[in-house]
């Protein structure tokens, strides 16, 4: 056969097999330290200074409490971004009487693109 060299069959490859290191895999998803936390971290980063710029304000308290922090769990890592203020969610969603102002959805869609 033209192009093959003499005993390898036409197709075969000299693939390697890969074999991935479980442990370094479940370091890599669990460490704040590594690449995949500080990612997560920057991204946390960028939806919070969104969020902040967004936000109505009034007094002040909203955008000041507007805050994030990292959170591993047997899933692995995570990053929360929100506010702990009681009105929040009707300043996000609106009521009947006022309308909705989001300020946290927006900031996600925008700050959780790369």
């Amino acid at each position: 056969m033209a192009g093959t060299s003499k005993g390898r069959r036409a197709g075969a490859t000299n693939a390697a097999r890969f074999s991935p290191n479980q442990a370094a895999i479940r370091d890599l998803m669990s460490d704040r330290a590594g690449p995949v936390g500080k990612e997560l971290a920057r991204r946390a980063i960028r939806v919070d200074r969104i969020a902040k710029r967004l936000c109505p304000v009034d007094t002040g308290r909203l955008r000041a409490s507007i805050a994030w922090r990292a959170e591993s769990d047997a899933e692995g890592l995570s990053v929360v971004v929100g506010t702990n203020v009681e009105y929040a969610p009707w300043v996000e969603l609106g009521t009947s009487t006022q309308p909705a102002r989001p300020y946290l959805r927006p900031a996600l869609q925008e700050g959780g693109r790369s």
